[in-house]
Parts: C-alpha cells; structure tokens; sequence
C-alpha cells in the first residue's frame, strides 16, 4: 500500500481556488464539487504524487491537502 491525497474539506472550501485540480496528472482523479466549494480525492485512483499537496501547501501555502495511508478493508 501507498500514501494517497486527502482533502482537508473545511480548509479547502475557504479559498474555493480549484487549483490543485488543474495539476493532478491522474484524470478522473481530484475533482472538485461547487454544491460544497472544495476538493476530494477518488483515493482508488490517486497514484501517491503528491503534487497536489506540493501545489496546495508549498506554492499556494494554504494546507489543504495532505497524504495519507488508507485504510486497507480485508475481505471476509
């Protein structure tokens, strides 16, 4: 397993900026939903990159987004 993407939703939907989403290279992958002004993941997709967090913190300096180790559901 490897880290993922994750949005900080309440932190994210204060600067309603879509940036992150224009720099993913995974299509289909960050999206973005105008109903609640922010960003999520489509964890099954994202490759670990992080270049969304790279934009989102480092660039933008607005700590939206960072990696995370999901969860791993054992089937029974």
């Amino acid at each position: 397993m490897y880290y993922v993407a994750e949005v900080i939703n309440d932190e994210c939907s204060k600067y309603n900026c879509k940036q992150c989403t224009l720099f993913c290279p995974e299509p289909n992958t960050l999206m973005y939903t105008d109903e609640e002004h922010h960003a999520y993941v489509i964890q099954d997709r994202c490759k670990g990159c992080a270049l969304c967090v790279y934009v989102c913190v480092n660039l933008l300096k607005r700590n939206a987004i960072h990696m995370i180790m999901p969860e791993v559901h054992a089937e029974k």
